[in-house]
């Protein structure tokens, strides 16, 4: 009894322990925020907690917290994110600045304290700081090219093919109600296996119900925000030797020793053959071997690491003799890194965009019919072939925040000075729903990307690749990947809402956005 009696004062010690924490947390970052005159609008730990309960979506506390901002006003205000004082910007003018401007005092994310045995995590795109960060993205870079995409279009194309194969086995000759959820899956999983690990990923062999070993191993490295990952993220920044000591790591061993010993044997056999593919391994590999650094300042990889075919201050980074990227040299542990990062970042992204536009094409039917028209026109003009065209940006407008850490930094036109090392947050999904740049927001509308309607708005209103220097490397990658697949479906068959449709949909509450309970839509093969 004595035991338990102890355990229990423990217990609640330690949970008084955490509330103090948070409310000193609070106040500490109010008192930073109104003693530089910035309005602070709190911490949000009530819809913090409701989401570690399930009860709130991530998509529902953003968009809740750009509310908040928005109302009062100004063009940025103060916030708590329990570790650190936030500066939330809401004035797209000031996004500007701080993407494009202003981008070499923003040129590093939070940065994330992780496991000396996390080499994998340590050596990923998005782990990487200041010149080392400049000089690998400089490398990668020309691996992106529009060019460069062109190449790998078959590989997208027999994906999506595939996929349509796997659809109308599962529906039948006559069609029925099928979670999309589960095609999308193989086929994200399929272009990703073929592309950066060189490797079949066999997601379309195996039954219903069943994966492949690639498929389970790229779900078990996928983060997911639990309430054990949180607490294992915030011992592994307030005691990292303690989270040492204990194992705790940013990425899984199993899946991170997996995909390690398939790059690595991919590679052996390629540099032992000669053999040569058009994929992104591939590219990589010739990047490490300086095979690309002739294009490493060429116009188009600027394009690519800036984010604009506008010379901007941000193309700079790529020149000048301290960041030259011939300096920078890739071994093969980069080449996995930035491969099982490929994963990571764009597998649940494109499965979502891909989720949410064949349900949006469900219920506009007149839009879907459209999109028909067009793409039986391509094929035909074609010879039956998809072509590198097309720009899905209707879904990814309501499916999209950014994040950085600033050197000391004077906001223009104020008195307000962002010191080093303090977090600044853009809020793309606030903006991509906020009525003042899109009528109707909430309507699926392909029409506002016409480039009459994009020209009305401001040119920072769509952000969901970002901008500048840190826009996504992978972002042409992302749109062919997802136009191919969204066209052979849509050529295959004839989308609808079925029996199990949720209209509205129910977000699931996961750090990524999918819904609660699957897509189940009515799934009818063309003639």
């Amino acid at each position: 009894m004595a035991v338990l009696a102890i355990f229990g004062l423990l217990v609640v010690l330690g949970v008084a322990g955490f509330f103090y924490f948070l409310i000193h947390q609070r106040k500490k970052h109010g008192q930073y925020f109104r003693q530089r005159n910035v309005t602070f609008i709190g911490a949000n730990f009530a819809d913090t907690f409701k989401f570690l309960m399930g009860k709130r979506t991530l998509m529902e506390i953003e968009t809740k917290l750009y509310q908040q901002a928005k109302e009062t006003g100004q063009p940025y205000v103060g916030f708590s994110d329990i570790a650190n004082p936030f500066y939330f910007v809401t004035d797209l003018e000031l996004m500007k600045n701080i993407y494009v401007k202003d981008s070499d005092h923003f040129v590093n994310r939070r940065t994330l304290t992780t496991s000396q045995s996390d080499i994998l995590f340590k050596k990923m795109l998005i782990s990487l700081e200041g010149e080392q960060w400049k000089g690998i993205r400089s490398k990668l870079s020309p691996t992106f090219s529009t060019g460069k995409i062109k190449r790998m279009f078959d590989i997208f194309e027999k994906s999506s093919q595939r996929m349509c194969d796997y659809v109308r086995k599962r529906v039948g000759a006559e069609g029925g109600d099928f979670d999309i959820c589960e095609a999308y899956s193989k086929y994200a999983m399929d272009v990703i296996a073929t592309c950066c690990f060189g490797v079949d990923s066999k997601s379309f062999d195996c039954e219903p119900g069943v994966l492949s070993e690639f498929e389970q191993m790229g779900n078990k490295i996928q983060f997911r925000v639990t309430v054990s990952l949180i607490f294992k993220f915030i011992l592994v920044q307030l005691a990292p030797k303690l989270a040492d000591f204990l194992g705790f790591k940013a990425v899984n061993t199993e899946p991170q020793d997996y995909f390690m010993k398939v790059i690595k044997g991919v590679m052996k056999h390629r540099r032992e053959t000669g053999e040569r593919h058009n994929d992104f391994l591939q590219l990589m590999m010739d990047a490490k071997e300086g095979l690309l650094k002739n294009e490493e300042n060429s116009k188009e990889t600027i394009e690519v690491m800036t984010g604009s075919k506008e010379d901007t201050p941000a193309n700079s980074f790529a020149s000048g003799e301290e960041s030259s990227p011939s300096k920078f040299t890739m071994d093969d542990d980069d080449i996995v890194a930035n491969a099982v990062l490929f994963l990571i970042g764009g597998f649940d992204t494109t499965q979502s965009l891909l989720i949410f536009a064949a349900y949006m094409l469900a219920l506009e039917q007149d839009v879907q019919e459209r999109l028909l028209k067009e793409v039986n026109a391509s094929l035909d003009a074609n010879g039956g072939k998809l072509t590198y065209d097309g720009k899905p940006c209707a879904t990814i407008h309501l499916l999209c925040g950014t994040n950085g850490c600033a050197p000391k930094i004077k906001i223009p036109g104020t008195d307000t000075v962002i010191e080093k090392g303090i977090l600044v947050g853009l809020p793309v999904l606030g903006i991509h729903r906020d009525e003042r740049y899109y009528e109707n927001p909430e309507k699926f509308d392909p029409e506002r990307f016409t480039p009459e309607k994009k020209a009305e708005r401001h040119a920072y209103a769509f952000g969901t690749f970002g901008f500048g220097p840190r826009n996504c490397i992978g972002m042409r990658f992302a749109k062919v990947e997802v136009m191919a697949a969204i066209s052979l479906l849509v050529h295959s068959f004839k989308l609808e809402p079925g029996q199990y449709t949720e209209i509205p949909v129910k977000m699931g509450n996961n750090s990524t956005l999918k819904p609660a309970n699957g897509m189940w839509l009515k799934i009818t093969p063309r003639s």
